[in-house]
């Protein structure tokens, strides 16, 4: 049995359970399907099951009982490293833990407020109040920001200092000057039609930018050598097209739409009934 698998899978396993709600504290060890409790926090039967089928896909010898032990010592090993990371405030202090939380946090609002259908009629309004989003680019004037990926604790110093100026709103080129790493090919400063653009940026990039407005400045996109940030500054509309022809794209914006508005409004919930102080 490779322990170095089991205790790597663990881990991963533990941070679902953390994120998503599984480790559920204050319930009594003797309830049905626990199996174990850690300071007062069960750990279930559901949770060592489904760590066990993860771990089967990744074995080729059937699952032993030694194996449901080691997964099962692993469980209560993360419960007690989710404890105490709690108690020294890990989530306050570690700004990849913080970033995940949150972005995991995102992920469960989205996933509740989802659109699984749209009636025809609200597509058709959307279009018809849309259109130009939905005409497309024909040409498109963007500038990058490439940040070459570094260390952990490096690269969340530079973003935070990249988020901040451009919230402020400093010039895109200060900033990229700042703290930009050259990379090749550079983007040329004009406007460009969107099959010359594909030259230039990665193909994801590509749908990111179709997806843009003139003034818009993107978050930091992870690519395969480092983070990104887009500015469009200016855009030449195509062509409008018809709904039938875009109809797939029309459902598309329309629900991310939605899933900005359902985290809108959760966080506006979360701020009416928290005590928030600027401290000046």
């Amino acid at each position: 049995m490779n322990n170095k698998l089991i205790l790597s899978f663990g881990i991963l396993v533990g941070l679902f359970f953390v994120l998503y709600g599984v480790i559920v504290p204050n319930q009594k060890p003797e309830e049905p399907n626990t199996i174990a409790s850690v300071n007062g926090h069960p750990i279930y039967q559901t949770d060592l099951d489904l760590a066990l089928q993860a771990l089967s896909m990744n074995k080729r010898n059937e699952v032993n009982e030694e194996d449901k032990r080691t997964i099962l010592e692993r469980l209560i090993d993360e419960q007690l490293l989710l404890q105490r990371g709690l108690e020294i405030d890990l989530p306050q202090t570690e700004g990849m833990v913080r970033k995940s939380i949150v972005n995991s946090m995102i992920d469960k609002i989205v996933v509740e407020g989802q659109l699984f259908s749209v009636p025809e009629n609200l597509l058709v309004e959307f279009y018809e109040s849309n259109k130009d989003f939905f005409s497309g680019h024909s040409e498109v004037h963007i500038k990058k920001l490439f940040l070459e990926y570094r260390s952990q604790s490096e690269d969340e110093r530079n973003l935070d200092a990249i988020r901040q100026l451009l919230i402020d709103g400093e010039d895109f080129d200060f900033v990229e000057a700042e703290y930009g790493d050259y990379v090749l090919p550079e983007i040329p400063n004009m406007l460009l039609p969107i099959k010359k653009l594909r030259d230039y940026v990665e193909p994801d990039l590509v749908e990111i930018v179709l997806n843009m407005t003139p003034g818009q400045i993107t978050s930091e996109i992870e690519t395969e050598n480092g983070y990104v940030f887009l500015y469009m500054l200016s855009t030449i509309r195509g062509e409008e097209k018809s709904f039938e022809s875009v109809k797939k794209e029309v459902l598309i914006e329309y629900k991310r739409r939605n899933d900005e508005l359902s985290l809108k409004n959760y966080i506006e919930w979360l701020r009416k009934k928290s005590e928030i102080i600027y401290v000046q």
